[in-house]
């Protein structure tokens, strides 16, 4: 019968005679100095993402100096390195040498950039096992699926912290900083959409009560730019945080919740009143508008990465030219609009019939048609995120992106 050797405990690590200082600390400290050049990088990396190549060509310079230094210093932390440690270390040198002076074709650049992250986070890996070894650190035996995912659970919270902190940020920058910019833009929005009430009124195209007629301004309000083309509105603040590191989709759902909030604080009181004076059904209306608002921001975040429009005044587009695309923006957000009733009214038909056959009968079809909205948003922002991701969506968004200067 075989018998399977039990693992041993790690060792202690050794420790200097005189001071009882671990001898792996310089080792430790290493580590924490990588891992702020690794958070360096990644903020680069953001930056470039958006065309702006100023960090990153500062840092490949720094890049520079650092491989030229591997080969003028023998650091004495390394000294009594293992045989095979100096080894790979002055290969390294060598093939870093070859490498910089390496003639390539911009295919064969992108593809040897895409080699050298791998090698680096290879080397990233050996440098936290070889650290927890020094430490006499036992290593986890977890499967690489499981380890991920107990890593994913435990952002998961932290997660969700910054995201309340962004929502918090907006909110405060929605009332504090721009009240008069986005009133300016949601009163415009509301303007066109009361003369189109007042069109369909005088020609007996269609007649709106109290109830039908509140839910379309607040649709007014959700569809305006500020929503559809929420990248480009205050593109310089949506820049700055792309730029700094903050991903995309955390923007946008920011943004989102943000505005979902103001139209619910703004719109629950008038349907309060409504239900008081018997216009209206509570729960209908209040699922009414949940379902609108968050379709509505699903399509909104599409429309504001596949067709963005940089924000000017009617003037400098005159002068730019840009006048056209502003102009068939309104068309575009108009049949958008059609598509989106659509989309709602199905919904709405949907818990009608299914408060009837179900056994919660207005409540089970109000959850139901709630959840359908969210997902709907949901998929809508994945779509838009991934949109984004394409290179030259990526390189329009870039474009569009700026801010105005007088």
């Amino acid at each position: 019968m075989s018998v399977i050797p039990k693992s041993e405990p790690p060792s202690r690590p050794a420790h200097n005679a005189t001071t009882g200082a671990p001898l792996s600390l310089a080792a430790v400290q290493e580590l924490r100095t990588l891992a702020d050049a690794v958070r360096t990088v990644d903020a680069a990396a953001a930056a470039a993402e958006w065309d702006d190549d100023e960090q990153l060509s500062t840092l490949a310079a720094q890049a520079d100096a650092d491989l030229a230094t591997l080969r003028q210093t023998d650091d004495i932390a390394a000294s009594v390195a293992s045989p095979l440690w100096r080894a790979r270390l002055e290969e390294l040198v060598r093939s870093s040498d070859a490498a910089r002076t390496l003639t390539a074709t911009p295919q064969e650049a992108a593809a040897n950039a895409v080699v050298a992250v791998a090698l680096a986070r290879a080397a990233v890996a050996e440098a936290v096992r070889t650290t927890a070894q020094a430490q006499g650190v036992a290593l986890g035996e977890a499967e690489p699926e499981t380890a991920a995912r107990r890593q994913a659970a435990r952002a998961f919270p932290a997660l969700l912290n910054r995201l309340g902190r962004l929502v918090v940020g907006e909110l405060r920058h929605i009332v504090a900083d721009r009240p008069r910019a986005i009133a300016m833009r949601i009163v415009i929005t509301l303007g066109i959409a009361l003369s189109l009430v007042a069109f369909y009124h005088l020609t007996g195209f269609t007649r709106y009560d109290a109830g039908r007629l509140t839910l379309y301004l607040f649709s007014a309000v959700i569809g305006s730019v500020v929503c559809t083309n929420a990248l480009c509105f205050e593109a310089q603040r949506v820049r700055d945080a792309l730029t700094s590191g903050e991903s995309l989709w955390r923007i946008l759902v920011s943004k989102n919740l943000a505005m979902a909030a103001l139209v619910l604080l703004a719109g629950l009181p008038v349907i309060a009143l409504l239900t008081v004076a018997g216009d209206g059904n509570a729960i209908a209306m209040v699922d009414q508008l949940l379902t609108m608002v968050f379709i509505w921001l699903g399509v909104g975040n599409v429309l504001s990465v596949l067709y963005p429009l940089r924000h000017e005044p009617i003037s400098a587009r005159l002068k730019d030219g840009t006048w056209k695309p502003y102009l068939l923006s309104f068309a575009v957000s108009y049949g958008v609009g059609l598509a989106v009733n659509l989309m709602i009214y199905w919904r709405l038909w949907s818990r009608q019939t299914a408060s009837q056959h179900l056994a919660g009968g207005a409540w089970a079809a109000f959850i139901l048609v709630l959840a359908s909205a969210l997902v709907s948003w949901l998929l809508l922002t994945v779509l838009a995120v991934a949109c984004s991701r394409e290179h030259r969506q990526r390189r329009l968004l870039s474009r569009e992106m700026v801010a105005y200067r007088r």
